[in-house]
């Protein structure tokens, strides 16, 4: 629930900023602890949590740089960093640019590494199937 002050300078709790992001509160919470001076949280009473906002577009920039895009915690703050002041649009900074295409590719070829694996670990089981069922007849006989 919303305080006097709060809906008139349009910041919303953590429970608004979860149902507005669809991320879990604990998530929220998470990416406060890890991106505090980019999402320049504010504290009301009881040090409740209060987004503006700009705060809640940024833990969406935060989760898409994060879960979409691959980034690690530190590169997802060297991003951030390249964007100025909190609020900000996200987009990678002239340099962080060619460091996220460069990721982008070493994710896509070890995806292909790993749909190339799982293609040999199924024909490992078929082998292994085929195995134990010939041996089963040999003892059988």
């Amino acid at each position: 629930m919303s305080g006097p002050g709060e809906q008139e300078t349009g910041l919303v709790t953590i429970k608004e900023a979860a149902r507005r992001t669809g991320l879990p509160a604990s998530t929220i919470r998470f990416y406060d602890q890890q991106f505090e001076e980019f999402l320049a949280v504010k504290r009301g009473a009881g040090r409740r949590r209060l987004f503006t906002p700009q705060a809640v577009q940024r833990l969406l920039d935060i989760q898409r740089l994060l879960k979409d895009e691959g980034l690690s915690l530190r590169q997802t703050r060297q991003a951030l960093a390249g964007q100025g002041a909190p609020g900000a649009a996200v987009a990678p900074a002239p340099e962080a640019a060619g460091q996220v295409e460069s990721l982008r590719a070493e994710v896509e070829a070890l995806r292909g590494e790993v749909r190339t694996l799982e293609r040999r670990l199924k024909d490992l089981k078929e082998i292994q199937e085929r195995t134990l069922a010939l041996v089963g007849s040999l003892t059988r006989a």
